[in-house]
């Protein structure tokens, strides 16, 4: 009897879907390489810190408004609250202990 290995057990389609993941935005960057990849986890924290400059999460950072909110409001109905802005950056990987995220939620505390 002669199996024949399945075409989801081919490494070449998974090692070429990492690659596409690792060639992404460092949110989605720094977990593959966390949970799909041997990196250390050294080199792992190094990209998560990249979610504050660089990317959505540098871009969600910079509409933060002089006020320290998001879409002028903690809350609503819709994303662009504070709140959701917020969650959001969290789900991204921003470092909560980062200046960037301290500058957020310090700025955002205040009003």
């Amino acid at each position: 009897m002669t199996t024949h290995p399945s075409k989801w057990q081919d490494p070449e389609p998974i090692s070429s879907v990492i690659q596409w993941l690792l060639d992404s935005d460092p949110a989605i960057r720094w977990q593959v390489m966390r949970d799909l990849t041997d990196t250390p986890a050294h080199e792992v924290a190094v990209e998560r810190a990249r979610v504050a400059t660089e990317g959505w999460g540098a871009q969600l950072l910079a509409l933060q408004g002089a006020d320290g909110r998001w879409g002028g409001a903690a809350w609503n109905h819709g994303w662009n609250a504070t709140m959701h802005v917020l969650w959001l950056l969290c789900h991204l990987g921003l470092d909560p202990k980062s200046i960037e995220a301290r500058r957020a939620v310090g700025s955002s505390a205040t009003t």
